[in-house]
């Protein structure tokens, strides 16, 4: 069942991300809106979509039946790094290519594709589950992913902790105080939220779309370690890890939830970050580019193999 739903999920986004790709050739999306268009996702539609989707669905006893997520999402970075490293090692990457590698390919898209895609598939704990593991994500991603994506030649980025102060992990801490003191939100704020959550998943197959418009990522093709990166990252490692999760006591939610999560394609702002940290922004690119259109593939393949 959850294949089905996947799979379906999948090809909507593919069609909303082909309308959004055309809508970029044609002019109706410019690209000097596409920085107000990812504000606007990421400060407002997501955010809401996070605090609606936990408030609505969740209960305080989920919250302590589930720490688990927490201490998978720490062993995931953990596993994810070693692998990244070794295959980076393996390839022989050269200078500062070898830690965009590892930083595009440890970092998945949680908030436009991750967060969308378990809303559809698992509308009741799907968003619970992906709130738990942003926790861990964020930290992981605003000081070691910021550290990975800072090139050797300049000093390195010292962490700011107002970093973490994200909309996106305001709104799940919001959420959670919400849930665990048991506050009812008031049905017109309610509605309200839910409708604006409704629109959310087709916003971020929107932007996905127009972004490959404007890329230029020609010659990360021509890349191997690009596929190397999809294929184990994207493919091989959540099937191993869910397979392996699925001969434990855990509810089936949750590991179909942190299979999907896994298989993510790269983190949005993984290219944004490299191009003010350091001198490979177009290789950062082109691997997010390359692995959302690969993502519309092996979402749907790891979620047959495992689920």
């Amino acid at each position: 069942m959850a294949f089905e739903i996947t799979l379906t999920t999948m090809i909507i986004f593919f069609f909303i991300l082909a309308v959004g790709f055309v809508a970029g050739k044609i002019g109706t999306i410019k690209q000097e809106f596409m920085g107000s268009f990812s504000q606007m996702i990421t400060k407002i539609f997501l955010p809401a979509l996070i605090f609606y989707s936990t408030t609505s669905s969740t209960t305080r006893q989920m919250v302590f039946e589930n720490y688990w997520v927490l201490i998978l999402a720490a062993g995931f970075y953990f596993l994810i790094t070693v692998v990244t490293w070794l295959l980076a090692r393996f390839m022989r990457l050269p200078h500062d290519k070898d830690r965009i590698f590892q930083f595009a390919f440890i970092f998945g898209n949680t908030a436009f594709v991750g967060m969308p895609l378990l809303a559809a598939v698992f509308p009741d704990y799907g968003l619970f589950f992906m709130c738990l593991f942003s926790v861990v994500d964020q930290l992981v991603f605003w000081t070691f992913g910021i550290w990975l994506s800072t090139a050797r030649d300049r000093q390195a980025a010292r962490f700011n902790p107002k970093k973490l102060l994200t909309p996106n992990i305001m709104a799940i801490l919001l959420a959670l105080a919400f849930v665990l003191l048991d506050i009812q939100t008031p049905s017109i704020i309610n509605n309200a939220l839910g409708t604006i959550s409704k629109a959310t998943g087709a916003l971020c197959m929107l932007y996905l779309g127009a972004m490959i418009c404007f890329s230029e990522f020609g010659s990360v093709l021509k890349r191997p370690e690009v596929y190397v990166g999809i294929a184990v990252k994207m493919v091989l490692l959540p099937i191993a890890v869910g397979l392996l999760l699925m001969q434990t006591p855990l509810p089936y939610e949750m590991i179909a939830s942190m299979t999907l999560v896994i298989a993510l394609p790269v983190m949005t702002v993984v290219p944004m970050i490299a191009s003010a940290n350091g001198h490979e922004g177009d290789y950062a690119t082109g691997i997010a580019v390359v692995s959302f259109i690969a993502c519309v593939v092996t979402i749907p393949l790891v979620a047959f193999v495992v689920l």
